[in-house]
């Protein structure tokens, strides 16, 4: 039976693993850790967490300390993960990296910081292959992975998969990219694991493994959901550091780097976001007149892809479908202009449909729409009270337009109905995110909010 947490023992808990490794723990994931810290006390043979923790302090307790740290870290992760991004990286952001490496005669470098079991570096690398092979002189390519689980790292490194990690990925991918072996594993091709190093390293305490400048893709998602805003703060001013001019930063689709850091900007790609540089803009605006405000930075032309294939055809459901069931299929599709034209004809038969206007809201959400995601998704959640993914979408519509004060109660539904969900549901419309990792997510956004910082804002 697992021995309780004391209050004192837990704070001792999260203040060390807030030091060491930059994570933030809740009262909500207090159960998870009473039942990690039981089975490293027995196993360390300490007889109380105070002693554990003076012990792992000690200069050998670091397999110790990597222990913990590996157990306390959520490994969640599949090929291609969240459309959207995968689509931008394919046809713009990689063909202008490696369009500028090799018009300078240099390496693509990028990075995947917190790589997690690999799937996320081995994505990168199959599609900048794919961009490779349609150029005439690509240049060469490397791709680093991070992480501060040597257990992941481990799975990382033999680069088999099975399950929910290839049901999820690209058919298309799989058949090129991968090989079926004898035991209905799959492990990827040698082409693509050259590409491809790991490394340990923890994001929080030590120094980016790259030389200023010198690299040209940063893909770090997922990751400081679980961070204070300083710690990604700092995280992201090393990002910036080590990133070439021009260099691309992508992040979570609930990640933002709103009230973080004003060195990026914000662009639209596709139907996803991504960061470069601010100070590519800045030398190109004229000074302000006296008196007159300063105007914002020129939008970026669109980054012209090489030789990209044609745009998908726009999604089309099949007739079988019902209304709610196509505005659906074509939100999974990533098609979310279309999602959202779908879900209003269905609002205009339906007025009181607590789906179709959640599938409105989240489309609109994820096109950048933060203002106009508002109230479909105050209709979603006041027609379905239970609707948990619906009151977390809220809350990250609020806090996108400043609305702190109203998000925070949003989180705090979010977190108490988030249980009665289906999980289907919420690894569907919510990228794959564990459950109890959104409730705990929730009570500190919730909290977060409280304190007046809006901790997520996207499109701003």
């Amino acid at each position: 039976m697992t021995r309780p947490l004391a209050p004192a023992d837990f704070e001792l808990l999260r203040e060390y693993l807030r030091r060491t490794a930059g994570l933030e723990f809740d009262e909500g994931r207090r159960a998870g850790l009473a039942s990690i810290i039981d089975e490293r006390l027995t196993a360390s043979g300490q007889p109380d967490v105070g002693r554990y923790i003076e012990r792992l302090a000690h200069p050998d307790g670091g397999v110790e300390r990597q222990r913990l740290l590996d157990a306390v870290t959520i490994q969640e992760t599949h090929f291609h993960r969240a459309r959207p991004q995968i689509e931008a990286l394919r046809r713009q952001i990689l063909p202008d990296v490696l369009t500028r490496a090799a018009n300078q005669g240099r390496e693509v470098v990028v990075w995947s910081a917190g790589c997690s079991t690999g799937e996320e570096p081995f994505t990168l690398a199959m599609l900048m292959l794919e961009v490779a092979h349609r150029m005439s002189n690509p240049p060469k390519m490397r791709v680093v992975g991070t992480d501060v689980s040597t257990a992941a790292l481990q799975v990382a490194g033999a680069a088999t998969y099975s399950g929910r990690t290839i049901d999820l990925a690209e058919p298309d991918a799989v058949d090129r990219w991968l090989v079926r072996e004898a035991d209905g594993t799959y492990t990827v091709k040698d082409e693509v694991r050259r590409l491809v190093e790991f490394a340990h390293h923890n994001l929080v305490t030590d120094p980016p493994p790259f030389a200023l400048r010198s690299v040209d893709l940063v893909v770090c998602r997922h990751v400081s959901i679980y961070f204070s805003r300083d710690t990604t703060r700092s995280l992201v001013s090393r990002f910036r550091d080590v990133l070439a001019p021009s260099g691309w930063l992508l992040m979570g689709p609930a990640e933002s780097l709103w009230q973080v850091s004003d060195a990026f900007s914000l662009e639209a790609v596709g139907e996803a976001f991504a960061y470069r540089s601010a100070g590519d803009f800045s030398r190109a605006r004229p000074p302000a007149k006296p008196g007159q405000t300063s105007p914002p930075p020129p939008r970026r032309a669109p980054v012209a892809a090489v030789k990209a294939p044609p745009p998908a055809p726009r999604p089309v459901a099949p007739a079988r479908l019902s209304p709610i069931e196509a505005a659906q299929a074509a939100f999974d599709t990533g098609a979310y202009a279309q999602a959202a034209e779908l879900a209003a004809a269905v609002l205009l038969v339906d007025p009181v449909s607590s789906a179709a206007y959640l599938l409105l809201g989240h489309s609109l959400l994820n096109q950048g729409d933060n203002g106009g995601a508002v109230e479909p998704l105050q209709r979603a959640v006041f027609l379905d009270p239970l609707a948990g993914h619906a009151h977390f979408l809220l809350a990250v519509a609020l806090s996108a337009v400043g609305r702190s004060k109203q998000a925070a109660p949003a989180y705090r539904a979010a977190a108490t109905t988030l249980p009665g969900v289906p999980p289907e549901t919420v690894r569907r419309m919510l990228d794959g995110r564990r459950l109890q990792e959104l409730v705990q997510l929730c009570r500190r956004l919730a909290d977060e909010a409280d304190g007046g910082a809006d901790p997520i804002r996207r499109g701003a």
